[in-house]
């Protein structure tokens, strides 16, 4: 058995460790263990303790460990995670000093030693660690997966036959597998092995199977393995087994390699991961090295392989007769098989045959060829004729071996889609058979068929005749208006059955061929079914019978049932069809023969059709309090018991439940017809629920109750069910509504008949309405403190940006997790209302992945204070397309975390490396946020920290052969080498314009031009570049935006901030898909006249502005979330309503009542935006003496002309 693969760490020293004792120092040592990369749990036997250092804080122990001896499979790909938890020694006890968590995964895997410092992080119990530990890691041997493969040892030793032919020949060539399961444990020990074996098969009987190589979790094999398939469509299984004579071998994993990708005759030498049975491949079980190649081998020619003769015979008595009428016949030529697998084996020799037939199966109607004994290639030469009006279904055909005395058996088959007859032409092919799932494994046969869809005569029938549109008659009053000109809406359908034809045999005669049905027809729309009278003993019924159902959606579907009457045994389907209410929206009648389609809704073989006449209008006497408007003063709405403050954002929904009408029989009548139902309605806002009375044996029942909701978000929908109430059995859902809260942003009561719909939300027939009134309100009940200001000094966040001439983007992101409040209720009390949660919160990048990062838990606190900083290392290519998940939970060490709820936040907001300090409400598991379930105060940047990119390399001596680049031809080389071309940081380079050398990268996404001395961008530049999509041009001295700008299409994101703008032009705002817009600090007076062209605008940033007017515009841009307009002159008693309503919407403002002049209690600014401030001002009063000497000089020069 080969050496196990090991890894060798090494805990060398400590520094600026955590002081745990009273004198200051601590007594500290280190406990490594490795976790399951699939569990998260310490692997048992891989844990060791380093010796305790007495009385320092920076610790040296130079002490060694091997991994992978007792348990953690190392060979395998996906690898553990290290763990190293430093404590502090004490008599009874040890305290956290921190813990360093590495995926190994991340580790150099070719055996090279990786020597470096890491920072100590805080743990559940600690959050205050401080330190770095000093390790090395060093594997014995690299990871196989991950190092190159070697294409010629050992060597396939395989050529094509023939470069052009077909291939026909599979070459498997098993080299050999790594990081398999131990499936053989040691008894007395840990660990334990395994005696693989691989088994190679395409589907049918023909297996072929590797050596065994015993106690060996690396083994080796080097053994080939050949198939002839010529199928594409095949596949080949690979599996592996713990070879065991006694019990029987047992499953290890497989792997599947298609046909289909190896056309090109090419070998394919890689290494194949291991799945579980049901193809799960989230755990690593291994992976085997395996060479293939598909080939053409000219001695396995066969009659498949050669291109089919359409003369051989010819097929001169199928004709189409006459090619303008719609195809109804399909025929079938079963000419011949080839190779068919070999069923009735001989008893004393070896060899055999097979007595084959072939079924052919379309919808109902079957035909079957004659049996030919006793051969392997059987001849037919049948031809076969089927009804077939749509090619929308599959021809079955089936190959068995015949056998009177023990039936027939299965050989395989062969679905042909009929699509492929649309061009009405011979279609002669040969098909390989398939097992019963469609699956095409090893050659167990082919067929030759033909098939041609044609018109014949002899088959038409009364559905292909003209329809006669007056026998019968079908009268029905629709009136269009009122008589005063105003439209009437539809509200009935009317439907008239007139018969069917060529329906299925159901009951077929017990002695005599034939037979006949009992066939009723159910018209349904939603719950609402009317049902034909049944007509006995015949395929060609008649009723002339009408129906309507009230519906007034034309979103309602009607469904068409037709079922073969039987009381004894139930009815049986006979086909369906379908019917779209829009269809009919033109009110006029609609008369057509309806093919019935099958169980899963294709129409494929004839198997009826039914002729249908329909028409949706208006009916008078369906009229009812639903189609009049609401009366807002009967009943009004309820006092709120305070005054709506238009001035602040609204924070609850008041719903004013009033009745219902039309309502469905629930409990229907034993002796009578007719019934009741007793109604109640539940409204729902996400997990809270409040619920009405029951109004007994009543269809339009009466409620008068008010509800309220605490509701921020215009993003949220109350949901509301109607149910009968029942004690016995439990409620029976009536029907359901949603209430939109974007509904109600005007702030005034919205009231409305809201349809009830089934349990899908599909609006069908009518089954009740209910009437509601609602108003979005601000309740100062509600204020708490996520509607106060936030303090943007407490705490302070712990990472720091540093910038400088080199321009190096973000790397680190930094959290600060302050607090959060009104957490939703997830321990109640059991014997009183109420209750409380142990929140804590998880931190986690989606793409970077790692171990979450997460904060302590909070014990039974719905308003928890954390104060908590959290920082990641962020690879420069994932600050643009990462996402920080914040998750919060309620804890429970013993069935487990419950979910409170959670929200998202892009790492491409932050690239500004600004700070962001806000609430966030939480959402649901699809981060829509539906009722107040609680808010996180958070703060967030994305920051340079040199630690993690030293802003200067050191640089050695340069030999005098190489050429030193430019720092823009660095950045250029580095856009291209590491950055695929897409991404190109020029900042703070000095630049005037943007360098030539740009035009190039035409797969440009994104540029950072920050801290440059640009005022104008070269008109030809954005033709180079048509997929931009992110542009930073802030810092620079812009006095105007560059009109060329606009020929970016693309352009989602512009940045602007510290120019010497002015003004923003329109066309800024016209560009199709921009979504972002800083303009920060600048010297904007006033916003552009049309800017609600701006459709895609999410964010629009224009804090430390001059503006004193926010046009209602503003408030017309519809997908607006975040409106920035801190520390301007904004004049608030100019504002209008609708765009109040914006400025109150966000944090980012100063309120009047805050502001002391212009911008002394604003939000606290950072440091570096007030200098760039003054430099701008500075430079600004600087162009004005400019420009007042440039005029003085004009005023002189014509006096000196006089002289």
């Amino acid at each position: 058995m080969p050496d196990l693969r090991l890894l060798t760490v090494k805990v060398i020293e400590a520094k600026e460790v955590v002081a745990c004792d009273k004198g200051k120092s601590s007594d500290p040592y280190c406990k490594i263990e490795l976790l399951a990369a699939d569990t998260g749990k310490s692997i048992s036997g891989e844990s060791f303790k380093t010796k305790t250092k007495k009385k320092t804080l920076a610790p040296k122990w130079e002490e060694s460990f091997d991994f992978g001896k007792k348990g953690a499979n190392l060979d395998s790909k996906s690898q553990p995670t290290f763990v190293l938890n430093m404590f502090d020694s004490d008599t009874f006890s040890s305290e956290d000093m921190g813990r360093v968590t590495i995926p190994l995964s991340s580790i150099d895997q070719t055996g090279v030693e990786v020597d470096r410092w890491y920072k100590l992080e805080n743990t559940d119990k600690a959050t205050n660690i401080t330190g770095e530990v000093h390790l090395s890691f060093k594997y014995s041997a690299g990871l196989l997966t991950a190092m190159p493969i070697d294409m010629n040892s050992p060597p396939m030793g395989v050529e094509d036959g023939d470069p052009v032919g077909k291939p026909n020949e599979v070459h498997v060539l098993l080299i050999r597998a790594t990081g398999i399961k131990v499936m053989d444990k040691n008894l007395l020990s840990k660990g334990g092995s395994s005696d693989p074996m691989m088994t190679f098969s395409f589907g049918g009987d023909e297996k072929q199977k590797s050596s065994v190589k015993k106690k060996n979790l690396a083994p080796v094999w080097e053994e080939k393995f050949k198939f002839n398939v010529s199928s594409d469509q095949a596949t080949l299984t690979c599996v592996m087994d713990d070879y065991d004579m006694g019990s029987g071998n047992d499953f290890m994993g497989q792997f599947s390699i298609p046909l289909a990708g190896l056309s090109d005759k090419k070998e394919v030498r890689k290494w194949f991961e291991l799945e579980e049975a049901d193809g799960n491949t989230t755990h690593d079980i291994g992976s085997v090295l395996l060479a293939i190649k598909w080939i053409h081998n000219p001695d396995l020619i066969s009659p498949v392989d050669k291109p089919v003769d359409y003369n051989d015979p010819a097929w001169d008595d199928c004709k189409d007769h006459d090619m303008e009428k719609e195809p109804n016949e399909l025929n079938v030529f079963i000419l011949k098989a080839y190779k068919l697998k070999m069923m009735d084996k001989n008893l004393l020799s070896k060899g055999g045959s097979t007595d084959g037939m072939f079924t052919m199966t379309w919808g109902e109607e079957k035909h079957k060829t004659k049996v030919v004994k006793k051969n392997l290639n059987p001849e037919y030469y049948e031809k076969f004729s089927f009804g077939m009006r749509s090619n929308a279904g599959k021809l079955l055909v089936v190959c068995d071996d015949y056998d009177m005395g023990s039936g027939n058996d299965y050989i395989g088959q062969v679905n042909i889609d009929m699509a492929n007859l649309a061009d009405r032409k011979e279609l002669r092919a040969w098909y390989p058979l398939a097992d019963k799932e469609d699956k095409v494994g090893a050659d167990i046969g082919h067929v030759l068929i033909s098939l041609r869809w044609v018109f014949n005569p002899e088959r038409l029938s009364p559905v292909d005749q003209p329809l006669d549109w007056n026998n019968p008659k079908f009268d029905c009053e629709d009136v269009l208006d009122d008589g005063q000109g105003t439209p009437e809406l539809p509200n009935e359908l009317n439907i008239y059955l007139i018969k069917a034809y060529g329906l299925q045999i159901m009951d077929k005669n017990m002695f005599s061929k034939g037979g006949s049905s009992d066939p009723v027809v159910s018209f349904k729309i939603g719950d609402e079914v009317v049902k034909s009278t049944v007509k006995k003993k015949t395929l060609a019924p008649e009723w002339n019978e009408k129906f309507s159902l009230p519906v007034k959606s034309e979103e309602a579907t009607l469904e068409v049932i037709v079922d073969d009457y039987d009381m004894a045994s139930g009815n049986d389907l006979m086909g369906s069809f379908k019917i779209l209410l829009a269809d009919a929206k033109d009110r006029q009648e609609h008369r057509a023969w309806y093919p019935l389609a099958g169980e899963d809704g294709v129409v494929g073989a004839d198997i009826g059709h039914v002729l249908l006449a329909f028409k949706w209008i208006h009916n008078p006497n369906r009229l009812s309090p639903m189609d009049l408007p609401p009366d807002y003063s009967n009943p009004p709405f309820p006092d709120l018991g305070f005054l709506d403050d238009y001035n602040k954002a609204p924070n609850e929904v008041q719903l004013f439940l009033i009745k219902g009408w039309g309502l469905k029989v629930m409990d229907k009548n034993m002796f009578s017809k007719g019934g009741s139902s007793d109604p109640m309605v539940t409204f729902f806002m996400g997990d809270e629920k409040q619920k009405s009375k029951v109004v007994k044996k009543n269809l339009n029942p009466e409620w008068n109750a008010n509800f309220t909701f605490p509701v921020k978000s215009d993003q949220a929908v109350i949901k509301a069910i109607c149910d009968d109430y029942d004690m016995a059995s439990g409620n029976d859902e009536m029907g359901r509504f949603e209430i939109p809260v974007s509904s109600l942003a005007s702030r005034e009561e919205y009231r409305a008949w809201y349809p009830l719909t089934g349990e899908d939300g599909v609006l069908g027939a009518d089954i009740g309405g209910i009437l509601v009134g609602a108003r979005w309100v601000h309740n100062p009940e509600r204020v708490s403190p996520v509607d106060a200001p936030i303090d943007w000094e407490d705490p302070p966040m712990e990472v720091v940006h540093t910038e400088n001439e080199h321009g190096f983007p973000p790397n680190q992101l930094g959290v600060t997790l302050i607090r959060a409040y009104g957490l939703k209720i997830m321990d109640s009390n059991m014997f009183s209302k109420g209750g409380s949660s142990d929140p804590l919160v998880t931190f986690e990048l989606k793409q970077t992945g790692g171990k979450p990062k997460k904060s302590t838990t909070k014990k039974k606190d719905l308003n928890p204070i954390w104060k908590e900083h959290f920082a990641w290392q962020i690879e420069e290519e994932r600050r643009f397309s990462d996402t920080l998940v914040v998750t919060v939970d309620d804890y429970d060490m013993a069935s487990g975390n419950d979910f409170i709820g959670k929200f998202e936040i892009p790492l491409n907001d932050l690239n500004d490396c600004v700070e962001r300090r806000e609430w966030h409400a939480l959402g649901g598991e699809d981060l829509v946020v539906n009722a107040d379930i609680g808010s996180v105060l958070l703060a967030i940047r994305l920051v340079h920290n040199p630690d993690y990119a030293p802003e200067v390399e050191s640089e050695e001596e340069p030999e005098p052969e190489i050429i030193e680049l430019t720092p823009l031809q660095k950045r250029i080389q580095k856009c291209t080498e590491n950055m695929g071309g897409e991404s190109l940081n020029l900042s703070k380079l000095q630049l005037q314009d943007i360098p030539e050398e740009v035009n190039a990268l035409t797969a440009l996404k994104a540029i950072n031009l920050r801290g440059n001395n640009m005022g104008t961008i070269r008109s030809d530049l954005f033709t180079f570049l048509p997929s931009l999509a992110v542009m930073n041009l802030s810092l620079n001295a812009f006095s105007y935006v560059p009109d060329n700008i606009g020929q970016l299409s693309k352009l989602t994101r512009i940045v602007l901030s510290d120019n010497q703008l002015s003004s923003l032009p329109i066309d800024l705002f016209a560009m199709p898909k921009l979504s972002e817009l800083y303009a920060e600090r600048n010297f904007i007076r006033e916003l552009p006249k049309g800017m609600s062209v701006a459709l895609n605008m999410v964010k629009l940033m224009l804090a430390g502005n001059q503006l004193t007017f926010i046009p209602d515009e503003v408030g017309e841009m519809p997908s607006l979330q975040m409106f920035d307009v801190r520390n301007n002159p904004i004049n608030e008693a100019e504002m209008t309503i609708p765009v109040r309503k914006i400025y109150d919407s966000t944090v980012l403002h100063v309120s009047k009542s805050n502001r002391r002049g212009l911008v002394s209690r604003a939000l606290t600014v950072r440091k570096l935006v007030e200098e760039n401030r003054e430099r701008q001002l500075r430079l600004f009063a600087e162009q004005e003496k400019a420009a007042r000497r440039a005029e003085k000089e004009k005023a002189k020069s014509p006096k000196k002309g006089k002289r």
